[in-house]
């Protein structure tokens, strides 16, 4: 058997001082906020402030990617999306995509980080893949967003923006294929019905036959993929001032995504508590598993939003009426290893009916917004757990149930913000929202015997918890306009994310968490437009911080009392001519506990440890990307397009107890592409090398109390492919 140590290759990046020096100097090759054009860089405008305005004019951290850089970066969901933006992180944690931005964010609750798509608010990560083909562009705004958008939004949002129809007849298909057997099938027809009437249909298939993580002892190989998806807009002019985006998606997904590894063999500690598993074979290499259990997973979604328009003199009024439904099932082998040790089933299910009204316009010197925000989410859930061989303190053949009828949220929100231009270069900034959520949450567990089946022990009579917070959360700030294309801000602001019910445990709530941010920045362009730089610098205040924990084989949600998060961000873009093009962002972060205590379950006789001090999880003090590409002059063949991007992490904790073996090392991924423009740009192909160099981390770490070891799941290994795509 191999050792622990052939998860840390020799070449590992551990010293911080050589990953920092490398980032830094690449600071005049910045990240993509802006269209990587052949001479000037063109502008993106984005809606993140509820209005059209440049990624520029912005007074915030903000990276927008759209279609033509995602195109060229190979850019196709959020797990490539994470190497072009600034502290960002991605992972999985018990089969749910988590996202975090500036450390902050990933929980098995409400989502610290908001997914919105299309202006539709997301309260599970699952559907988050029905906006990931056909996009116009991508919005990622970091720190808390308290004051534009009416649900929560602590660490951030990411706002997914897919193409509107248009007038014209068009579309594109898009086919590409992929080592491990991954075939994807991506189309839209746009369909103008008449001069009022206009449609666009788009569909995206996705298949990997072959997993990532292959199986030593004989069962299925994991992460596997096998998704379908479609999206139909219907634009209609009602009037000349009225009218309606009519937006229906519809999701399915299976495969076995849903996974964990052992990352070290099981303790004496835990051998103690569980002899057998001492024979578990645990294949210490990445992308390798001996889990013999079920790993499947089955998943259906479908939406229907209307958006209204009503622009009027003055000032404009939009509603957004949106329904989502998601029913998800999956099986899991939740030891990892090729002994039934664990094996667990889960049927969720889950409505939500959201209504906005927005009211926005200029009078004067004031741009203002106004809103009112409306959430009806109902959520249920049950989940399965078999114990074959037994597993302390249950004996062979038990089963446990955590059983979760209702989850019921009510979630009422009014918001405004307000931008004085007290002159031609100085704007002031003003915003309040107030908040409430009512939950009710119904839940029961209990255990019972395998072999008859029957019920013996409530561990977990049935509850009823009926929760209720409300929050007032405000921006503070100002901008000023040094020049026509450089202006510097500075903002306060607060945000709110509410609490909730562990239904894992018993009588287990944790508390809302409150965030106070100071941010100050900088945005400007040089040299002819060719040269951006932007720069922000943040300071936060956390109290009652969520973060998961696992006890026993269960996600829950606990509060640290305070933390602070504190950093600096670059991002640039250069394009010196026609032919070159560079970016690059360098990230510097400090993600640490306040006053906080708690034990590490796997190292329980240290007792209660002060972690004050301590990093938080999935939060590198040094982040960044250096990307550079070269086209060609245009020719009667075509041209040609070769674009290389290094995207570097320094050490990553993925517990508060911060010990190396719950860590990943610093890494780089390499990321390489080649692509061919036909000379009427109706034809392209992309030869691509994801993970170029074939580099292992880990993307997410938990503790397993009964095996006294970690298990976590694996970033993506190299996929070279090609890929194909006609417009017309």
């Amino acid at each position: 058997m191999q050792t622990k140590s052939t998860l840390i290759p020799q070449g590992a990046w551990r010293p911080h001082l050589h990953l920092s020096a490398l980032l830094a100097s690449s600071c005049l090759a910045g990240v993509a906020v802006a269209q990587e054009a052949p001479s000037a860089l063109d502008e993106v405008i984005v809606t993140a402030q509820r209005r059209s305005e440049s990624v520029q004019q912005v007074p915030a951290a903000i990276t927008a990617v759209n279609q033509a850089i995602m195109q060229q970066r190979g850019i196709t969901d959020v797990g490539t999306l994470q190497f072009a933006v600034p502290s960002l992180t991605l992972g999985r944690s018990l089969g749910v995509t988590q996202i975090a931005i500036r450390g902050v964010g990933r929980s098995v609750g409400q989502p610290g980080v908001a997914i919105n798509i299309d202006g539709v608010y997301q309260p599970r990560n699952t559907p988050m893949v029905v906006g990931q083909s056909d996009l116009d562009r991508v919005e990622v705004l970091r720190g808390p967003q308290g004051t534009l958008y009416g649900r929560n939004a602590n660490g951030g949002a990411v706002n997914f923006i897919t193409q509107a129809p248009t007038a014209e007849f068009g579309g594109y298909v898009q086919a590409s294929y992929a080592t491990y057997d991954e075939y994807r099938l991506q189309s839209a027809l746009n369909l103008p019905i008449n001069n009022r009437v206009r449609t666009r249909l788009a569909i995206d298939y996705n298949r990997r036959e072959t997993g990532f993580v292959k199986n030593v002892a004989g069962g299925a190989d994991l992460d596997t993929v096998d998704t379908l998806a479609g999206r139909l807009r219907v634009g209609v002019d009602l009037t000349d001032h009225l009218d309606l985006d009519l937006n229906f998606n519809a999701f399915r997904g299976g495969g076995a995504g849903d996974y964990y590894v052992l990352t070290s063999p099981p303790s004496a500690a835990g051998v103690a508590l569980n002899p057998y598993i001492v024979n578990a074979n645990v294949p210490l290499q990445y992308w390798r598993t001996s889990a013999k259990g079920p790993t499947d997973s089955e998943r259906d979604f479908s939406s229907l939003s209307a958006t209204l328009n009503w622009r009027l003199d003055g000032f404009d009024v939009k509603s957004i009426t949106a329904y989502q439904r998601m029913d998800n099932k999956w099986d899991m082998d939740r030891d990892g290893v090729d002994l039934a040790v664990v094996d667990a089933h889960a049927d969720e299910n889950s409505s939500t009916f959201s209504q906005e009204v927005d009211i926005s316009g200029t009078t004067g010197p004031f741009d203002w917004v106004g809103g009112l925000y409306y959430m009806n989410d109902k959520h249920a859930q049950t989940t399965y757990y078999a114990f074959k061989l037994g597993f302390t303190p249950l004996p062979p053949n038990f089963y446990l149930v955590q059983n979760m009828p209702r989850y019921h949220t009510e979630a009422y929100a009014g918001f405004g913000d307000v931008t004085w231009r007290l002159s031609d270069r100085l704007r002031l900034i003003g915003g309040l929202r107030y908040s409430s959520d009512k939950t009710t949450v119904i839940h029961r567990n209990y255990v019972g015997n395998m072999l008859t089946g029957a019920a013996l022990l409530e561990t977990c009579p049935i509850q009823r918890d009926e929760l209720e917070w409300d929050s007032l959360t405000y921006r503070l700030g100002g901008q000023y306009e040094l020049s026509d294309n450089k202006n510097i801000y500075a903002t306060t602001s607060t945000g709110f994310k509410s609490g909730g019910v562990n239904f894992s445990g018993c009588n287990n709530a944790f508390n809302p968490e409150d965030i106070t941010s100071y941010e100050g920045g900088f945005k400007g362009r040089f040299l002819d437009n060719r040269l951006t730089l932007n720069a922000s610098a943040f300071w936060y205040d956390y109290s009652d911080f969520q973060l998961t924990q696992v006890v026993g084989i269960s996600g829950r949600i606990t509060n640290a009392a305070s933390a602070r998060v504190k950093g600096l961000e670059l991002e640039t873009v250069w394009s010196p001519d026609d032919h070159w093009s560079l970016n690059g962002s360098l990230a510097l972060l400090e993600a640490t506990f306040g006053s906080f205590s708690n034990t590490d379950s796997l190292n329980a006789t240290l007792g209660p440890q002060n972690l004050k001090g301590r990093y938080l999880a999935n939060s590198p003090k040094v982040s960044g990307n250096i990307g550079v590409a070269y086209r060609t002059d245009e020719t009667e063949s075509g041209r040609l397009t070769a674009r290389a991007d290094i995207t570097a992490r320094s050490k990553i904790y993925f517990r508060e107890f911060n010990r190396s073996e719950e860590s990943q090392a610093a890494y780089a991924i390499v990321n390489a592409n080649l692509i061919w423009d036909s000379p009427d740009q109706a034809y392209r192909v992309r030869v691509f090398a994801n993970n170029l160099f074939d580099k292992g981390y880990w993307t997410s770490m938990l503790a397993v109390d009964g095996f006294g070891a970690r298990a976590g799941s694996f970033g993506t290994p190299r996929q070279v492919g090609v890929e194909l795509r006609a417009q017309f």
